[in-house]
């Protein structure tokens, strides 16, 4: 009898084993690590692209695609996405590909106010050209969308075409502005932070430092700063945000991120605050 539980035993430990070891591997396998970047590799193609798929007086959807794919096959592929709503975060997604060059993902998204909508993503490849020798590849991208009820149902523009859809423009940057201008103030105040003292840049317009350095650094460190944070943000913001009571909740809802860099190159804040108003504050050190 006792050799017959054991075995039973076994048995259950072993599919236990096997049902939850790939959860284990994937979620200690997926988190951004930045390498130094090897200019040998880039990105063919990085895009992100918003779509209105449809409209009617109460609602409307979204198409939100982001696809990317590096000149050749890398150790580790991953995509990190995400799409603001009005300054708002309002959804997200992900993806991780072993031995890949190609990355698709997709996702409806579905409202029922007029937005402006933002989405950023970051595309990066993880090269092992040897055992000890870890390089990456990385670019970022960007598209939004304006959403508005212009008549009986919800419709969409990107460039106004008449005075109705250049109110609804500037309608919409103004509520969005505001709401991050009143999240930017809050956060520097809270954390006594003199504004002057810092280059003031928003998560969105990171994208513009694709190709052109940050405030007082070179190119390449540009690059290495920019990886750097993003490896910080997959890990305090995307998949979740620490509170200051040390409760882990969901970004969804938070405000859009902005990015203060030091005039004196020493360091950069990450400054946002939660879904239920709670300012954060996060610190990376530039070396």
């Amino acid at each position: 009898m006792k050799w017959r539980i054991s075995i039973y035993l076994l048995i259950i430990i072993l599919v236990i084993g096997i049902i939850y070891q790939p959860f284990v591997k994937k979620e200690a396998r997926e988190s951004i690590t930045f390498f130094p970047l090897d200019n040998a590799f880039s990105f063919k193609e990085a895009d992100t692209n918003l779509s209105f798929l449809n409209g009617n007086s109460s609602s409307y959807d979204l198409l939100w695609k982001v696809n990317s794919e590096t000149s050749e096959r890398v150790y580790l592929r991953q995509d990190i996405a995400m799409i603001y709503e009005n300054g708002r975060l309002n959804n997200k997604m992900t993806e991780w590909k072993t031995s890949a060059v190609e990355i698709d993902l997709e996702k409806d998204v579905i409202s029922s106010i007029p937005g402006l909508w933002e989405a950023i993503s970051y595309h990066q490849g993880e090269i092992h050209l040897s055992e000890e020798k870890y390089r990456s590849v990385q670019r970022m991208s960007n598209d939004y969308l304006y959403a508005a009820k212009l008549g009986q149902s919800f419709s969409s523009f990107k460039i106004p075409k008449d005075n109705t859809e250049r109110k609804a423009k500037n309608d919409l940057d103004e509520k969005t502005n505001k709401y991050l201008q009143q999240t930017l103030t809050q956060t520097t105040n809270f954390y006594q932070i003199d504004i002057n003292e810092y280059y003031v840049i928003s998560l969105e317009s990171l994208t513009d430092y694709n190709r052109k350095p940050l405030p007082g650094f070179s190119s390449s460190k540009s690059q290495e700063i920019i990886g750097k944070l993003w490896e910080g943000l997959y890990k305090n913001y995307f998949v979740g945000i620490t509170t200051k009571n040390g409760q882990r909740v969901s970004p969804i809802g938070s405000s859009m991120p902005f990015i203060l860099i030091s005039k004196d190159k020493k360091y950069l804040f990450v400054l946002f605050q939660t879904t239920n108003g709670e300012n954060i504050q996060l610190i990376q050190y530039i070396s």
